[in-house]
């Protein structure tokens, strides 16, 4: 059966107390809001903004994604929802990965509620043929914590460790006189969301790098192809969720795309942001162009949100250059994010 509709379905899967792990119907609003609050609740004590608000994830969730197939399950007992799960997996490319991510409702942890979940993650994925699976983890910035090794008792293994780190955009104000505004010898190009036509095909073509110039660690994936046409139904898909894309993007004097940046703003959140992507092409490394987008993506979202308070971003430790980038910038650790990855 095709896991977008498999809305019925009752994953069969022995827990210690007979609890029901079933696929949450992303049509049932009822249904999605109470996996949401069991997310929202498992998140709750951890730093920055780590869940999204309800009405982004309501209107999202259910929309058509060209890009990643999703599938949610629920842990029920006794009628209440006590686990939640999530299923993505790429529809384009990396065709051999999925990811699945699991919650478990305070007060219900350690009774074998997340292990249910995960493996009925894990029997979608295999059905459908994935091979490789990735998960994240979050723990205290130099820290560690239980689900370190609950992540090993299931067989999923660190890949990378990623820096998760938050910027004040007060802190970001006073800062901004001694950062440099634009790139010698490039012209910078801010849009929101919908790239402009003339630099749309140069534009997919760079973030067809990203897998092959960020560090991944161990991670199994590939690079891919980004078309105008997949350009422009990514861009769509942000559109109609509500979600604004505040890009900019370095042109060289060839008229080709040579770096990106974007920080990402939710219609229902003015007042918190996520950095999506920082790319340089590799040619064009060494005129602090990492530096100069990020400049020109926050000082737009300052002044698009006057209310916008924090913005988050994520690299890899080993990623000194970026580090460096977003320490000029005024971002600090707030926790770490462990990449993970078991082969089935």
């Amino acid at each position: 059966m095709p896991l977008e509709t498999a809305a019925s379905t009752v994953v069969a899967v022995p827990t210690t107390n007979d609890i029901e792990i079933r696929a949450i119907d992303l049509g049932d609003e009822a249904d999605l809001r109470a996996w949401w609050e069991v997310g929202h609740a498992a998140t709750a004590e951890r730093p920055g903004k780590p869940w999204p608000l309800w009405e982004q994830s309501r209107r999202a969730l259910p929309a058509p994604n060209p890009e990643r197939g999703i599938v949610l399950l629920g842990a029920v007992d006794g009628g209440q929802m006590v686990g939640s799960g999530m299923l993505t997996r790429p529809l384009r490319d990396n065709l051999h990965t999925a990811m699945t991510f699991a919650f478990v409702a305070p007060g219900r942890t350690r009774q074998g509620i997340g292990s249910a979940v995960m493996a009925g993650l894990e029997a979608l994925a295999a059905a459908e043929g994935r091979t490789t699976l990735q998960s994240e983890a979050y723990v205290p910035s130099g820290g560690t914590a239980a689900v370190e090794g609950f992540a090993e008792s299931l067989g999923y293994t660190v890949a990378s460790r990623e820096s998760i780190k938050e910027l004040s955009m007060d802190d970001y104000a006073r800062r901004r006189s001694d950062l440099p505004s634009g790139a010698d010898g490039y012209r910078i190009v801010t849009f929101d969301t919908v790239c402009p036509d003339e630099h749309v095909e140069s534009f997919g073509r760079l973030l067809g790098m990203l897998m092959d110039e960020i560090p991944l660690g161990e991670l199994d994936l590939e690079s891919s192809e980004w078309t105008p046409e997949r350009v422009r139904a990514a861009e769509q898909r942000q559109v109609d969720t509500g979600r604004h894309v505040h890009t900019a993007v370095a042109i060289a004097p060839d008229g080709e795309v040579a770096g990106i940046s974007d920080v990402r703003v939710d219609d229902t959140d003015h007042e918190h942001a996520q950095v999506g992507i920082t790319l340089v092409h590799p040619t064009h490394r060494g005129h602090r162009l990492g530096l100069a987008l990020k400049v020109a993506t926050h000082d737009l979202v300052g002044a698009t949100y006057p209310s916008l308070r924090t913005v988050d971003t994520s690299n890899a430790l080993v990623n000194t250059h970026m580090n460096a980038v977003n320490d000029a910038l005024g971002y600090r650790s707030i926790e770490t994010m462990l990449e993970l990855q078991k082969v089935l």
